[in-house]
């Protein structure tokens, strides 16, 4: 495989609210468990919405793992089943990753029959930046940043979400997954990223109470910091 090309991939989905959950049933039928729903709001004039396809202001704003392998394919069927190419029905992407919970690579490999690594494969040096984003159960958030900090974070976002096809999870954990979660995104430099990954993993991961999941994505833009 093409070592520049990374093996999981962010599915982002933006469609009005309450479509999330019709693409969390389309991707829960290909074993896609670590799934979020955030709830957002669009602030663009009208005429802006139906150009990029989004109709309501109110939105849901879906997010999922996906194996490289699957997501060209599983890109447009959705998009057909979801009628996005009739304007305002929401818009679909997908965005590599830089880092990923082990955990989540063992499981998706266990689930799709195929071989994963254990860490994503590394984006390319002249990425300076990333950012970090813990998936954790409520109440947890000032665990992950304390734990973020001592490894020179200097500060992180909170937003909230709900987990869903969360089924697969608690089948193959063996536990129970609080579908309640809180998202801590902290942008961090390269040379921190894998010690703050490593930092919250041990106080934060998914065999802590928090049952936390970690992403990294790079970073090729940034000011202000």
């Amino acid at each position: 495989m093409d070592s520049r090309n990374p093996i999981v991939k962010l599915m982002v989905a933006i469609v009005d609210r309450g479509n999330g959950q019709k693409i969390s049933a389309i991707l829960q039928e290909e074993h896609l468990p670590v799934q979020v729903i955030f709830l957002g709001l669009g602030t663009a004039s009208s005429e802006i919405l139906d150009y990029f396809g989004l109709g309501e202001t109110e939105k849901d704003i879906f997010i999922c793992v996906v194996p490289e392998v699957k997501a060209d394919r599983l890109m447009p069927f959705i998009a057909e089943k979801m009628h996005m190419k009739k304007p305002g029905s929401g818009i679909i992407f997908t965005i590599p990753l830089s880092g990923v919970s082990g955990f989540i690579c063992h499981m998706l490999s266990q689930k799709q029959n195929c071989a994963l690594e254990s860490e994503v494969t590394k984006v390319e040096n002249c990425v300076q930046h990333h950012l970090i984003v813990a998936v954790v159960n409520q109440g947890y958030t000032d665990l992950v940043m304390d734990a973020a900090k001592k490894e020179g974070a200097t500060g992180g976002t909170v937003l909230h979400a709900r987990g869903v096809g969360t089924g697969e999870m608690e089948h193959f954990l063996g536990i129970t997954i609080q579908p309640e979660k809180e998202v801590v995104a902290i942008l961090t430099s390269r040379e921190n990223k894998q010690g703050i990954l490593q930092a919250v993993n041990a106080a934060a991961g998914i065999k802590t109470e928090a049952k936390g999941i970690l992403l990294s994505l790079p970073v090729d833009g940034l000011m202000g910091i």
